[in-house]
């Protein structure tokens, strides 16, 4: 009747531990996984001047914050038209975003997605998507150009980025 008993004790535990540690039981401290960011893990700013970094941002939060606001619709049509806008302009910043490798065997490297150039004066970016990022085929450059017109409350956001911090978060 020991016997029995210990073996009883023994599964039970053994269930109750398995069933504690099932997927869909643990809790994920993130609120966004890499496939909600599209494998976006790092935004570097610098300055258009002097290529000097002023901001590096890793916070999930901000990531998926400009994860939407760059993934929405890309107007390619009136490129000559907004390029022509931007003449004369002043660049004021470079936004750089990286992205985690697809690869299965990744090094830890990442990979360069796109670069934002914000102007002074102006609510229009220039976005280059970097040669890196489409694996199958070459494109040329003037195709991975694309000139795009903002909105004030996300240009605002886009400049909130060269200022942005961790301890910032808590004011937001």
């Amino acid at each position: 009747m020991n016997k029995k008993m210990g073996f009883i004790l023994i599964l039970f535990l053994i269930i109750t531990l398995l069933c504690a540690c099932s997927p869909n039981k643990t809790e994920n401290n993130h609120k966004y996984t890499s496939q909600e960011l599209q494998r976006l893990c790092l935004i570097k700013v610098y300055s258009a001047k002097d290529d000097t970094l002023i901001n590096t941002i890793e916070d999930r939060d901000i990531l998926s914050q400009f994860n939407e606001l760059s993934n929405k619709n890309l107007n390619f049509t009136d490129n000559e038209e907004r390029k022509n806008a931007l003449k004369g302009s002043t660049p004021l910043y470079v936004i750089v975003a990286y992205k985690s490798s697809a690869a299965i065997y990744n090094d830890g490297d990442l990979e360069k997605l796109y670069t934002i150039t914000i102007y002074k004066d102006i609510n229009t970016i220039k976005m280059e998507i970097s040669k890196n990022a489409i694996k199958s085929f070459s494109v040329p450059s003037e195709y991975l150009t694309c000139y795009q017109n903002m909105t004030d409350e996300k240009m605002k956001f886009l400049k909130s980025l060269t200022s942005f911090s961790a301890d910032d978060k808590s004011k937001q």
